[in-house]
């Protein structure tokens, strides 16, 4: 399953996942900053992605056929230190079972699916 980052994720992100053997591509690189919700959903709904988002208006989209994790990480906490939540966030989504799709993560790179907390907490 190929990782897709928001525009809002670092680029050094990118670099990382890549080293642990993840396909990974950043809408930075693809030359498509600024892009619409409507054109990333759009594609969330023909490819099996796992999507890395700040933008917590996905928690309030349809199901789509890819995953989403909407990061609710602390901005202020080092980038280093965001990455590592983030990697953690992504290994434990890899290691679930299939079935759920959309995700919240937290300073403590736990998932919580979107059916346990909700975006208003």
């Amino acid at each position: 399953m190929k990782i897709l980052l928001d525009e809002n994720f670092p680029l050094a992100l990118v670099p990382r996942l890549r080293e642990e053997g993840r396909e990974t591509e950043h809408l930075i690189l693809l030359g498509m900053r600024g892009i619409s919700d409507s054109v990333i959903i759009e594609r969330l709904k023909i490819e099996d992605l796992l999507f890395l988002t700040n933008d917590r208006e996905f928690l309030q989209r349809p199901p789509t056929r890819s995953a989403i994790i909407v990061s609710r990480v602390n901005q202020s906490l080092p980038i280093e230190m965001r990455i590592e939540i983030w990697l953690k966030a992504i290994r434990e989504y890899f290691a679930r079972k299939p079935g759920e799709t959309l995700f919240e993560v937290f300073d403590d790179g736990k998932l919580f699916p979107c059916d346990v907390i909700r975006s208003d907490s």
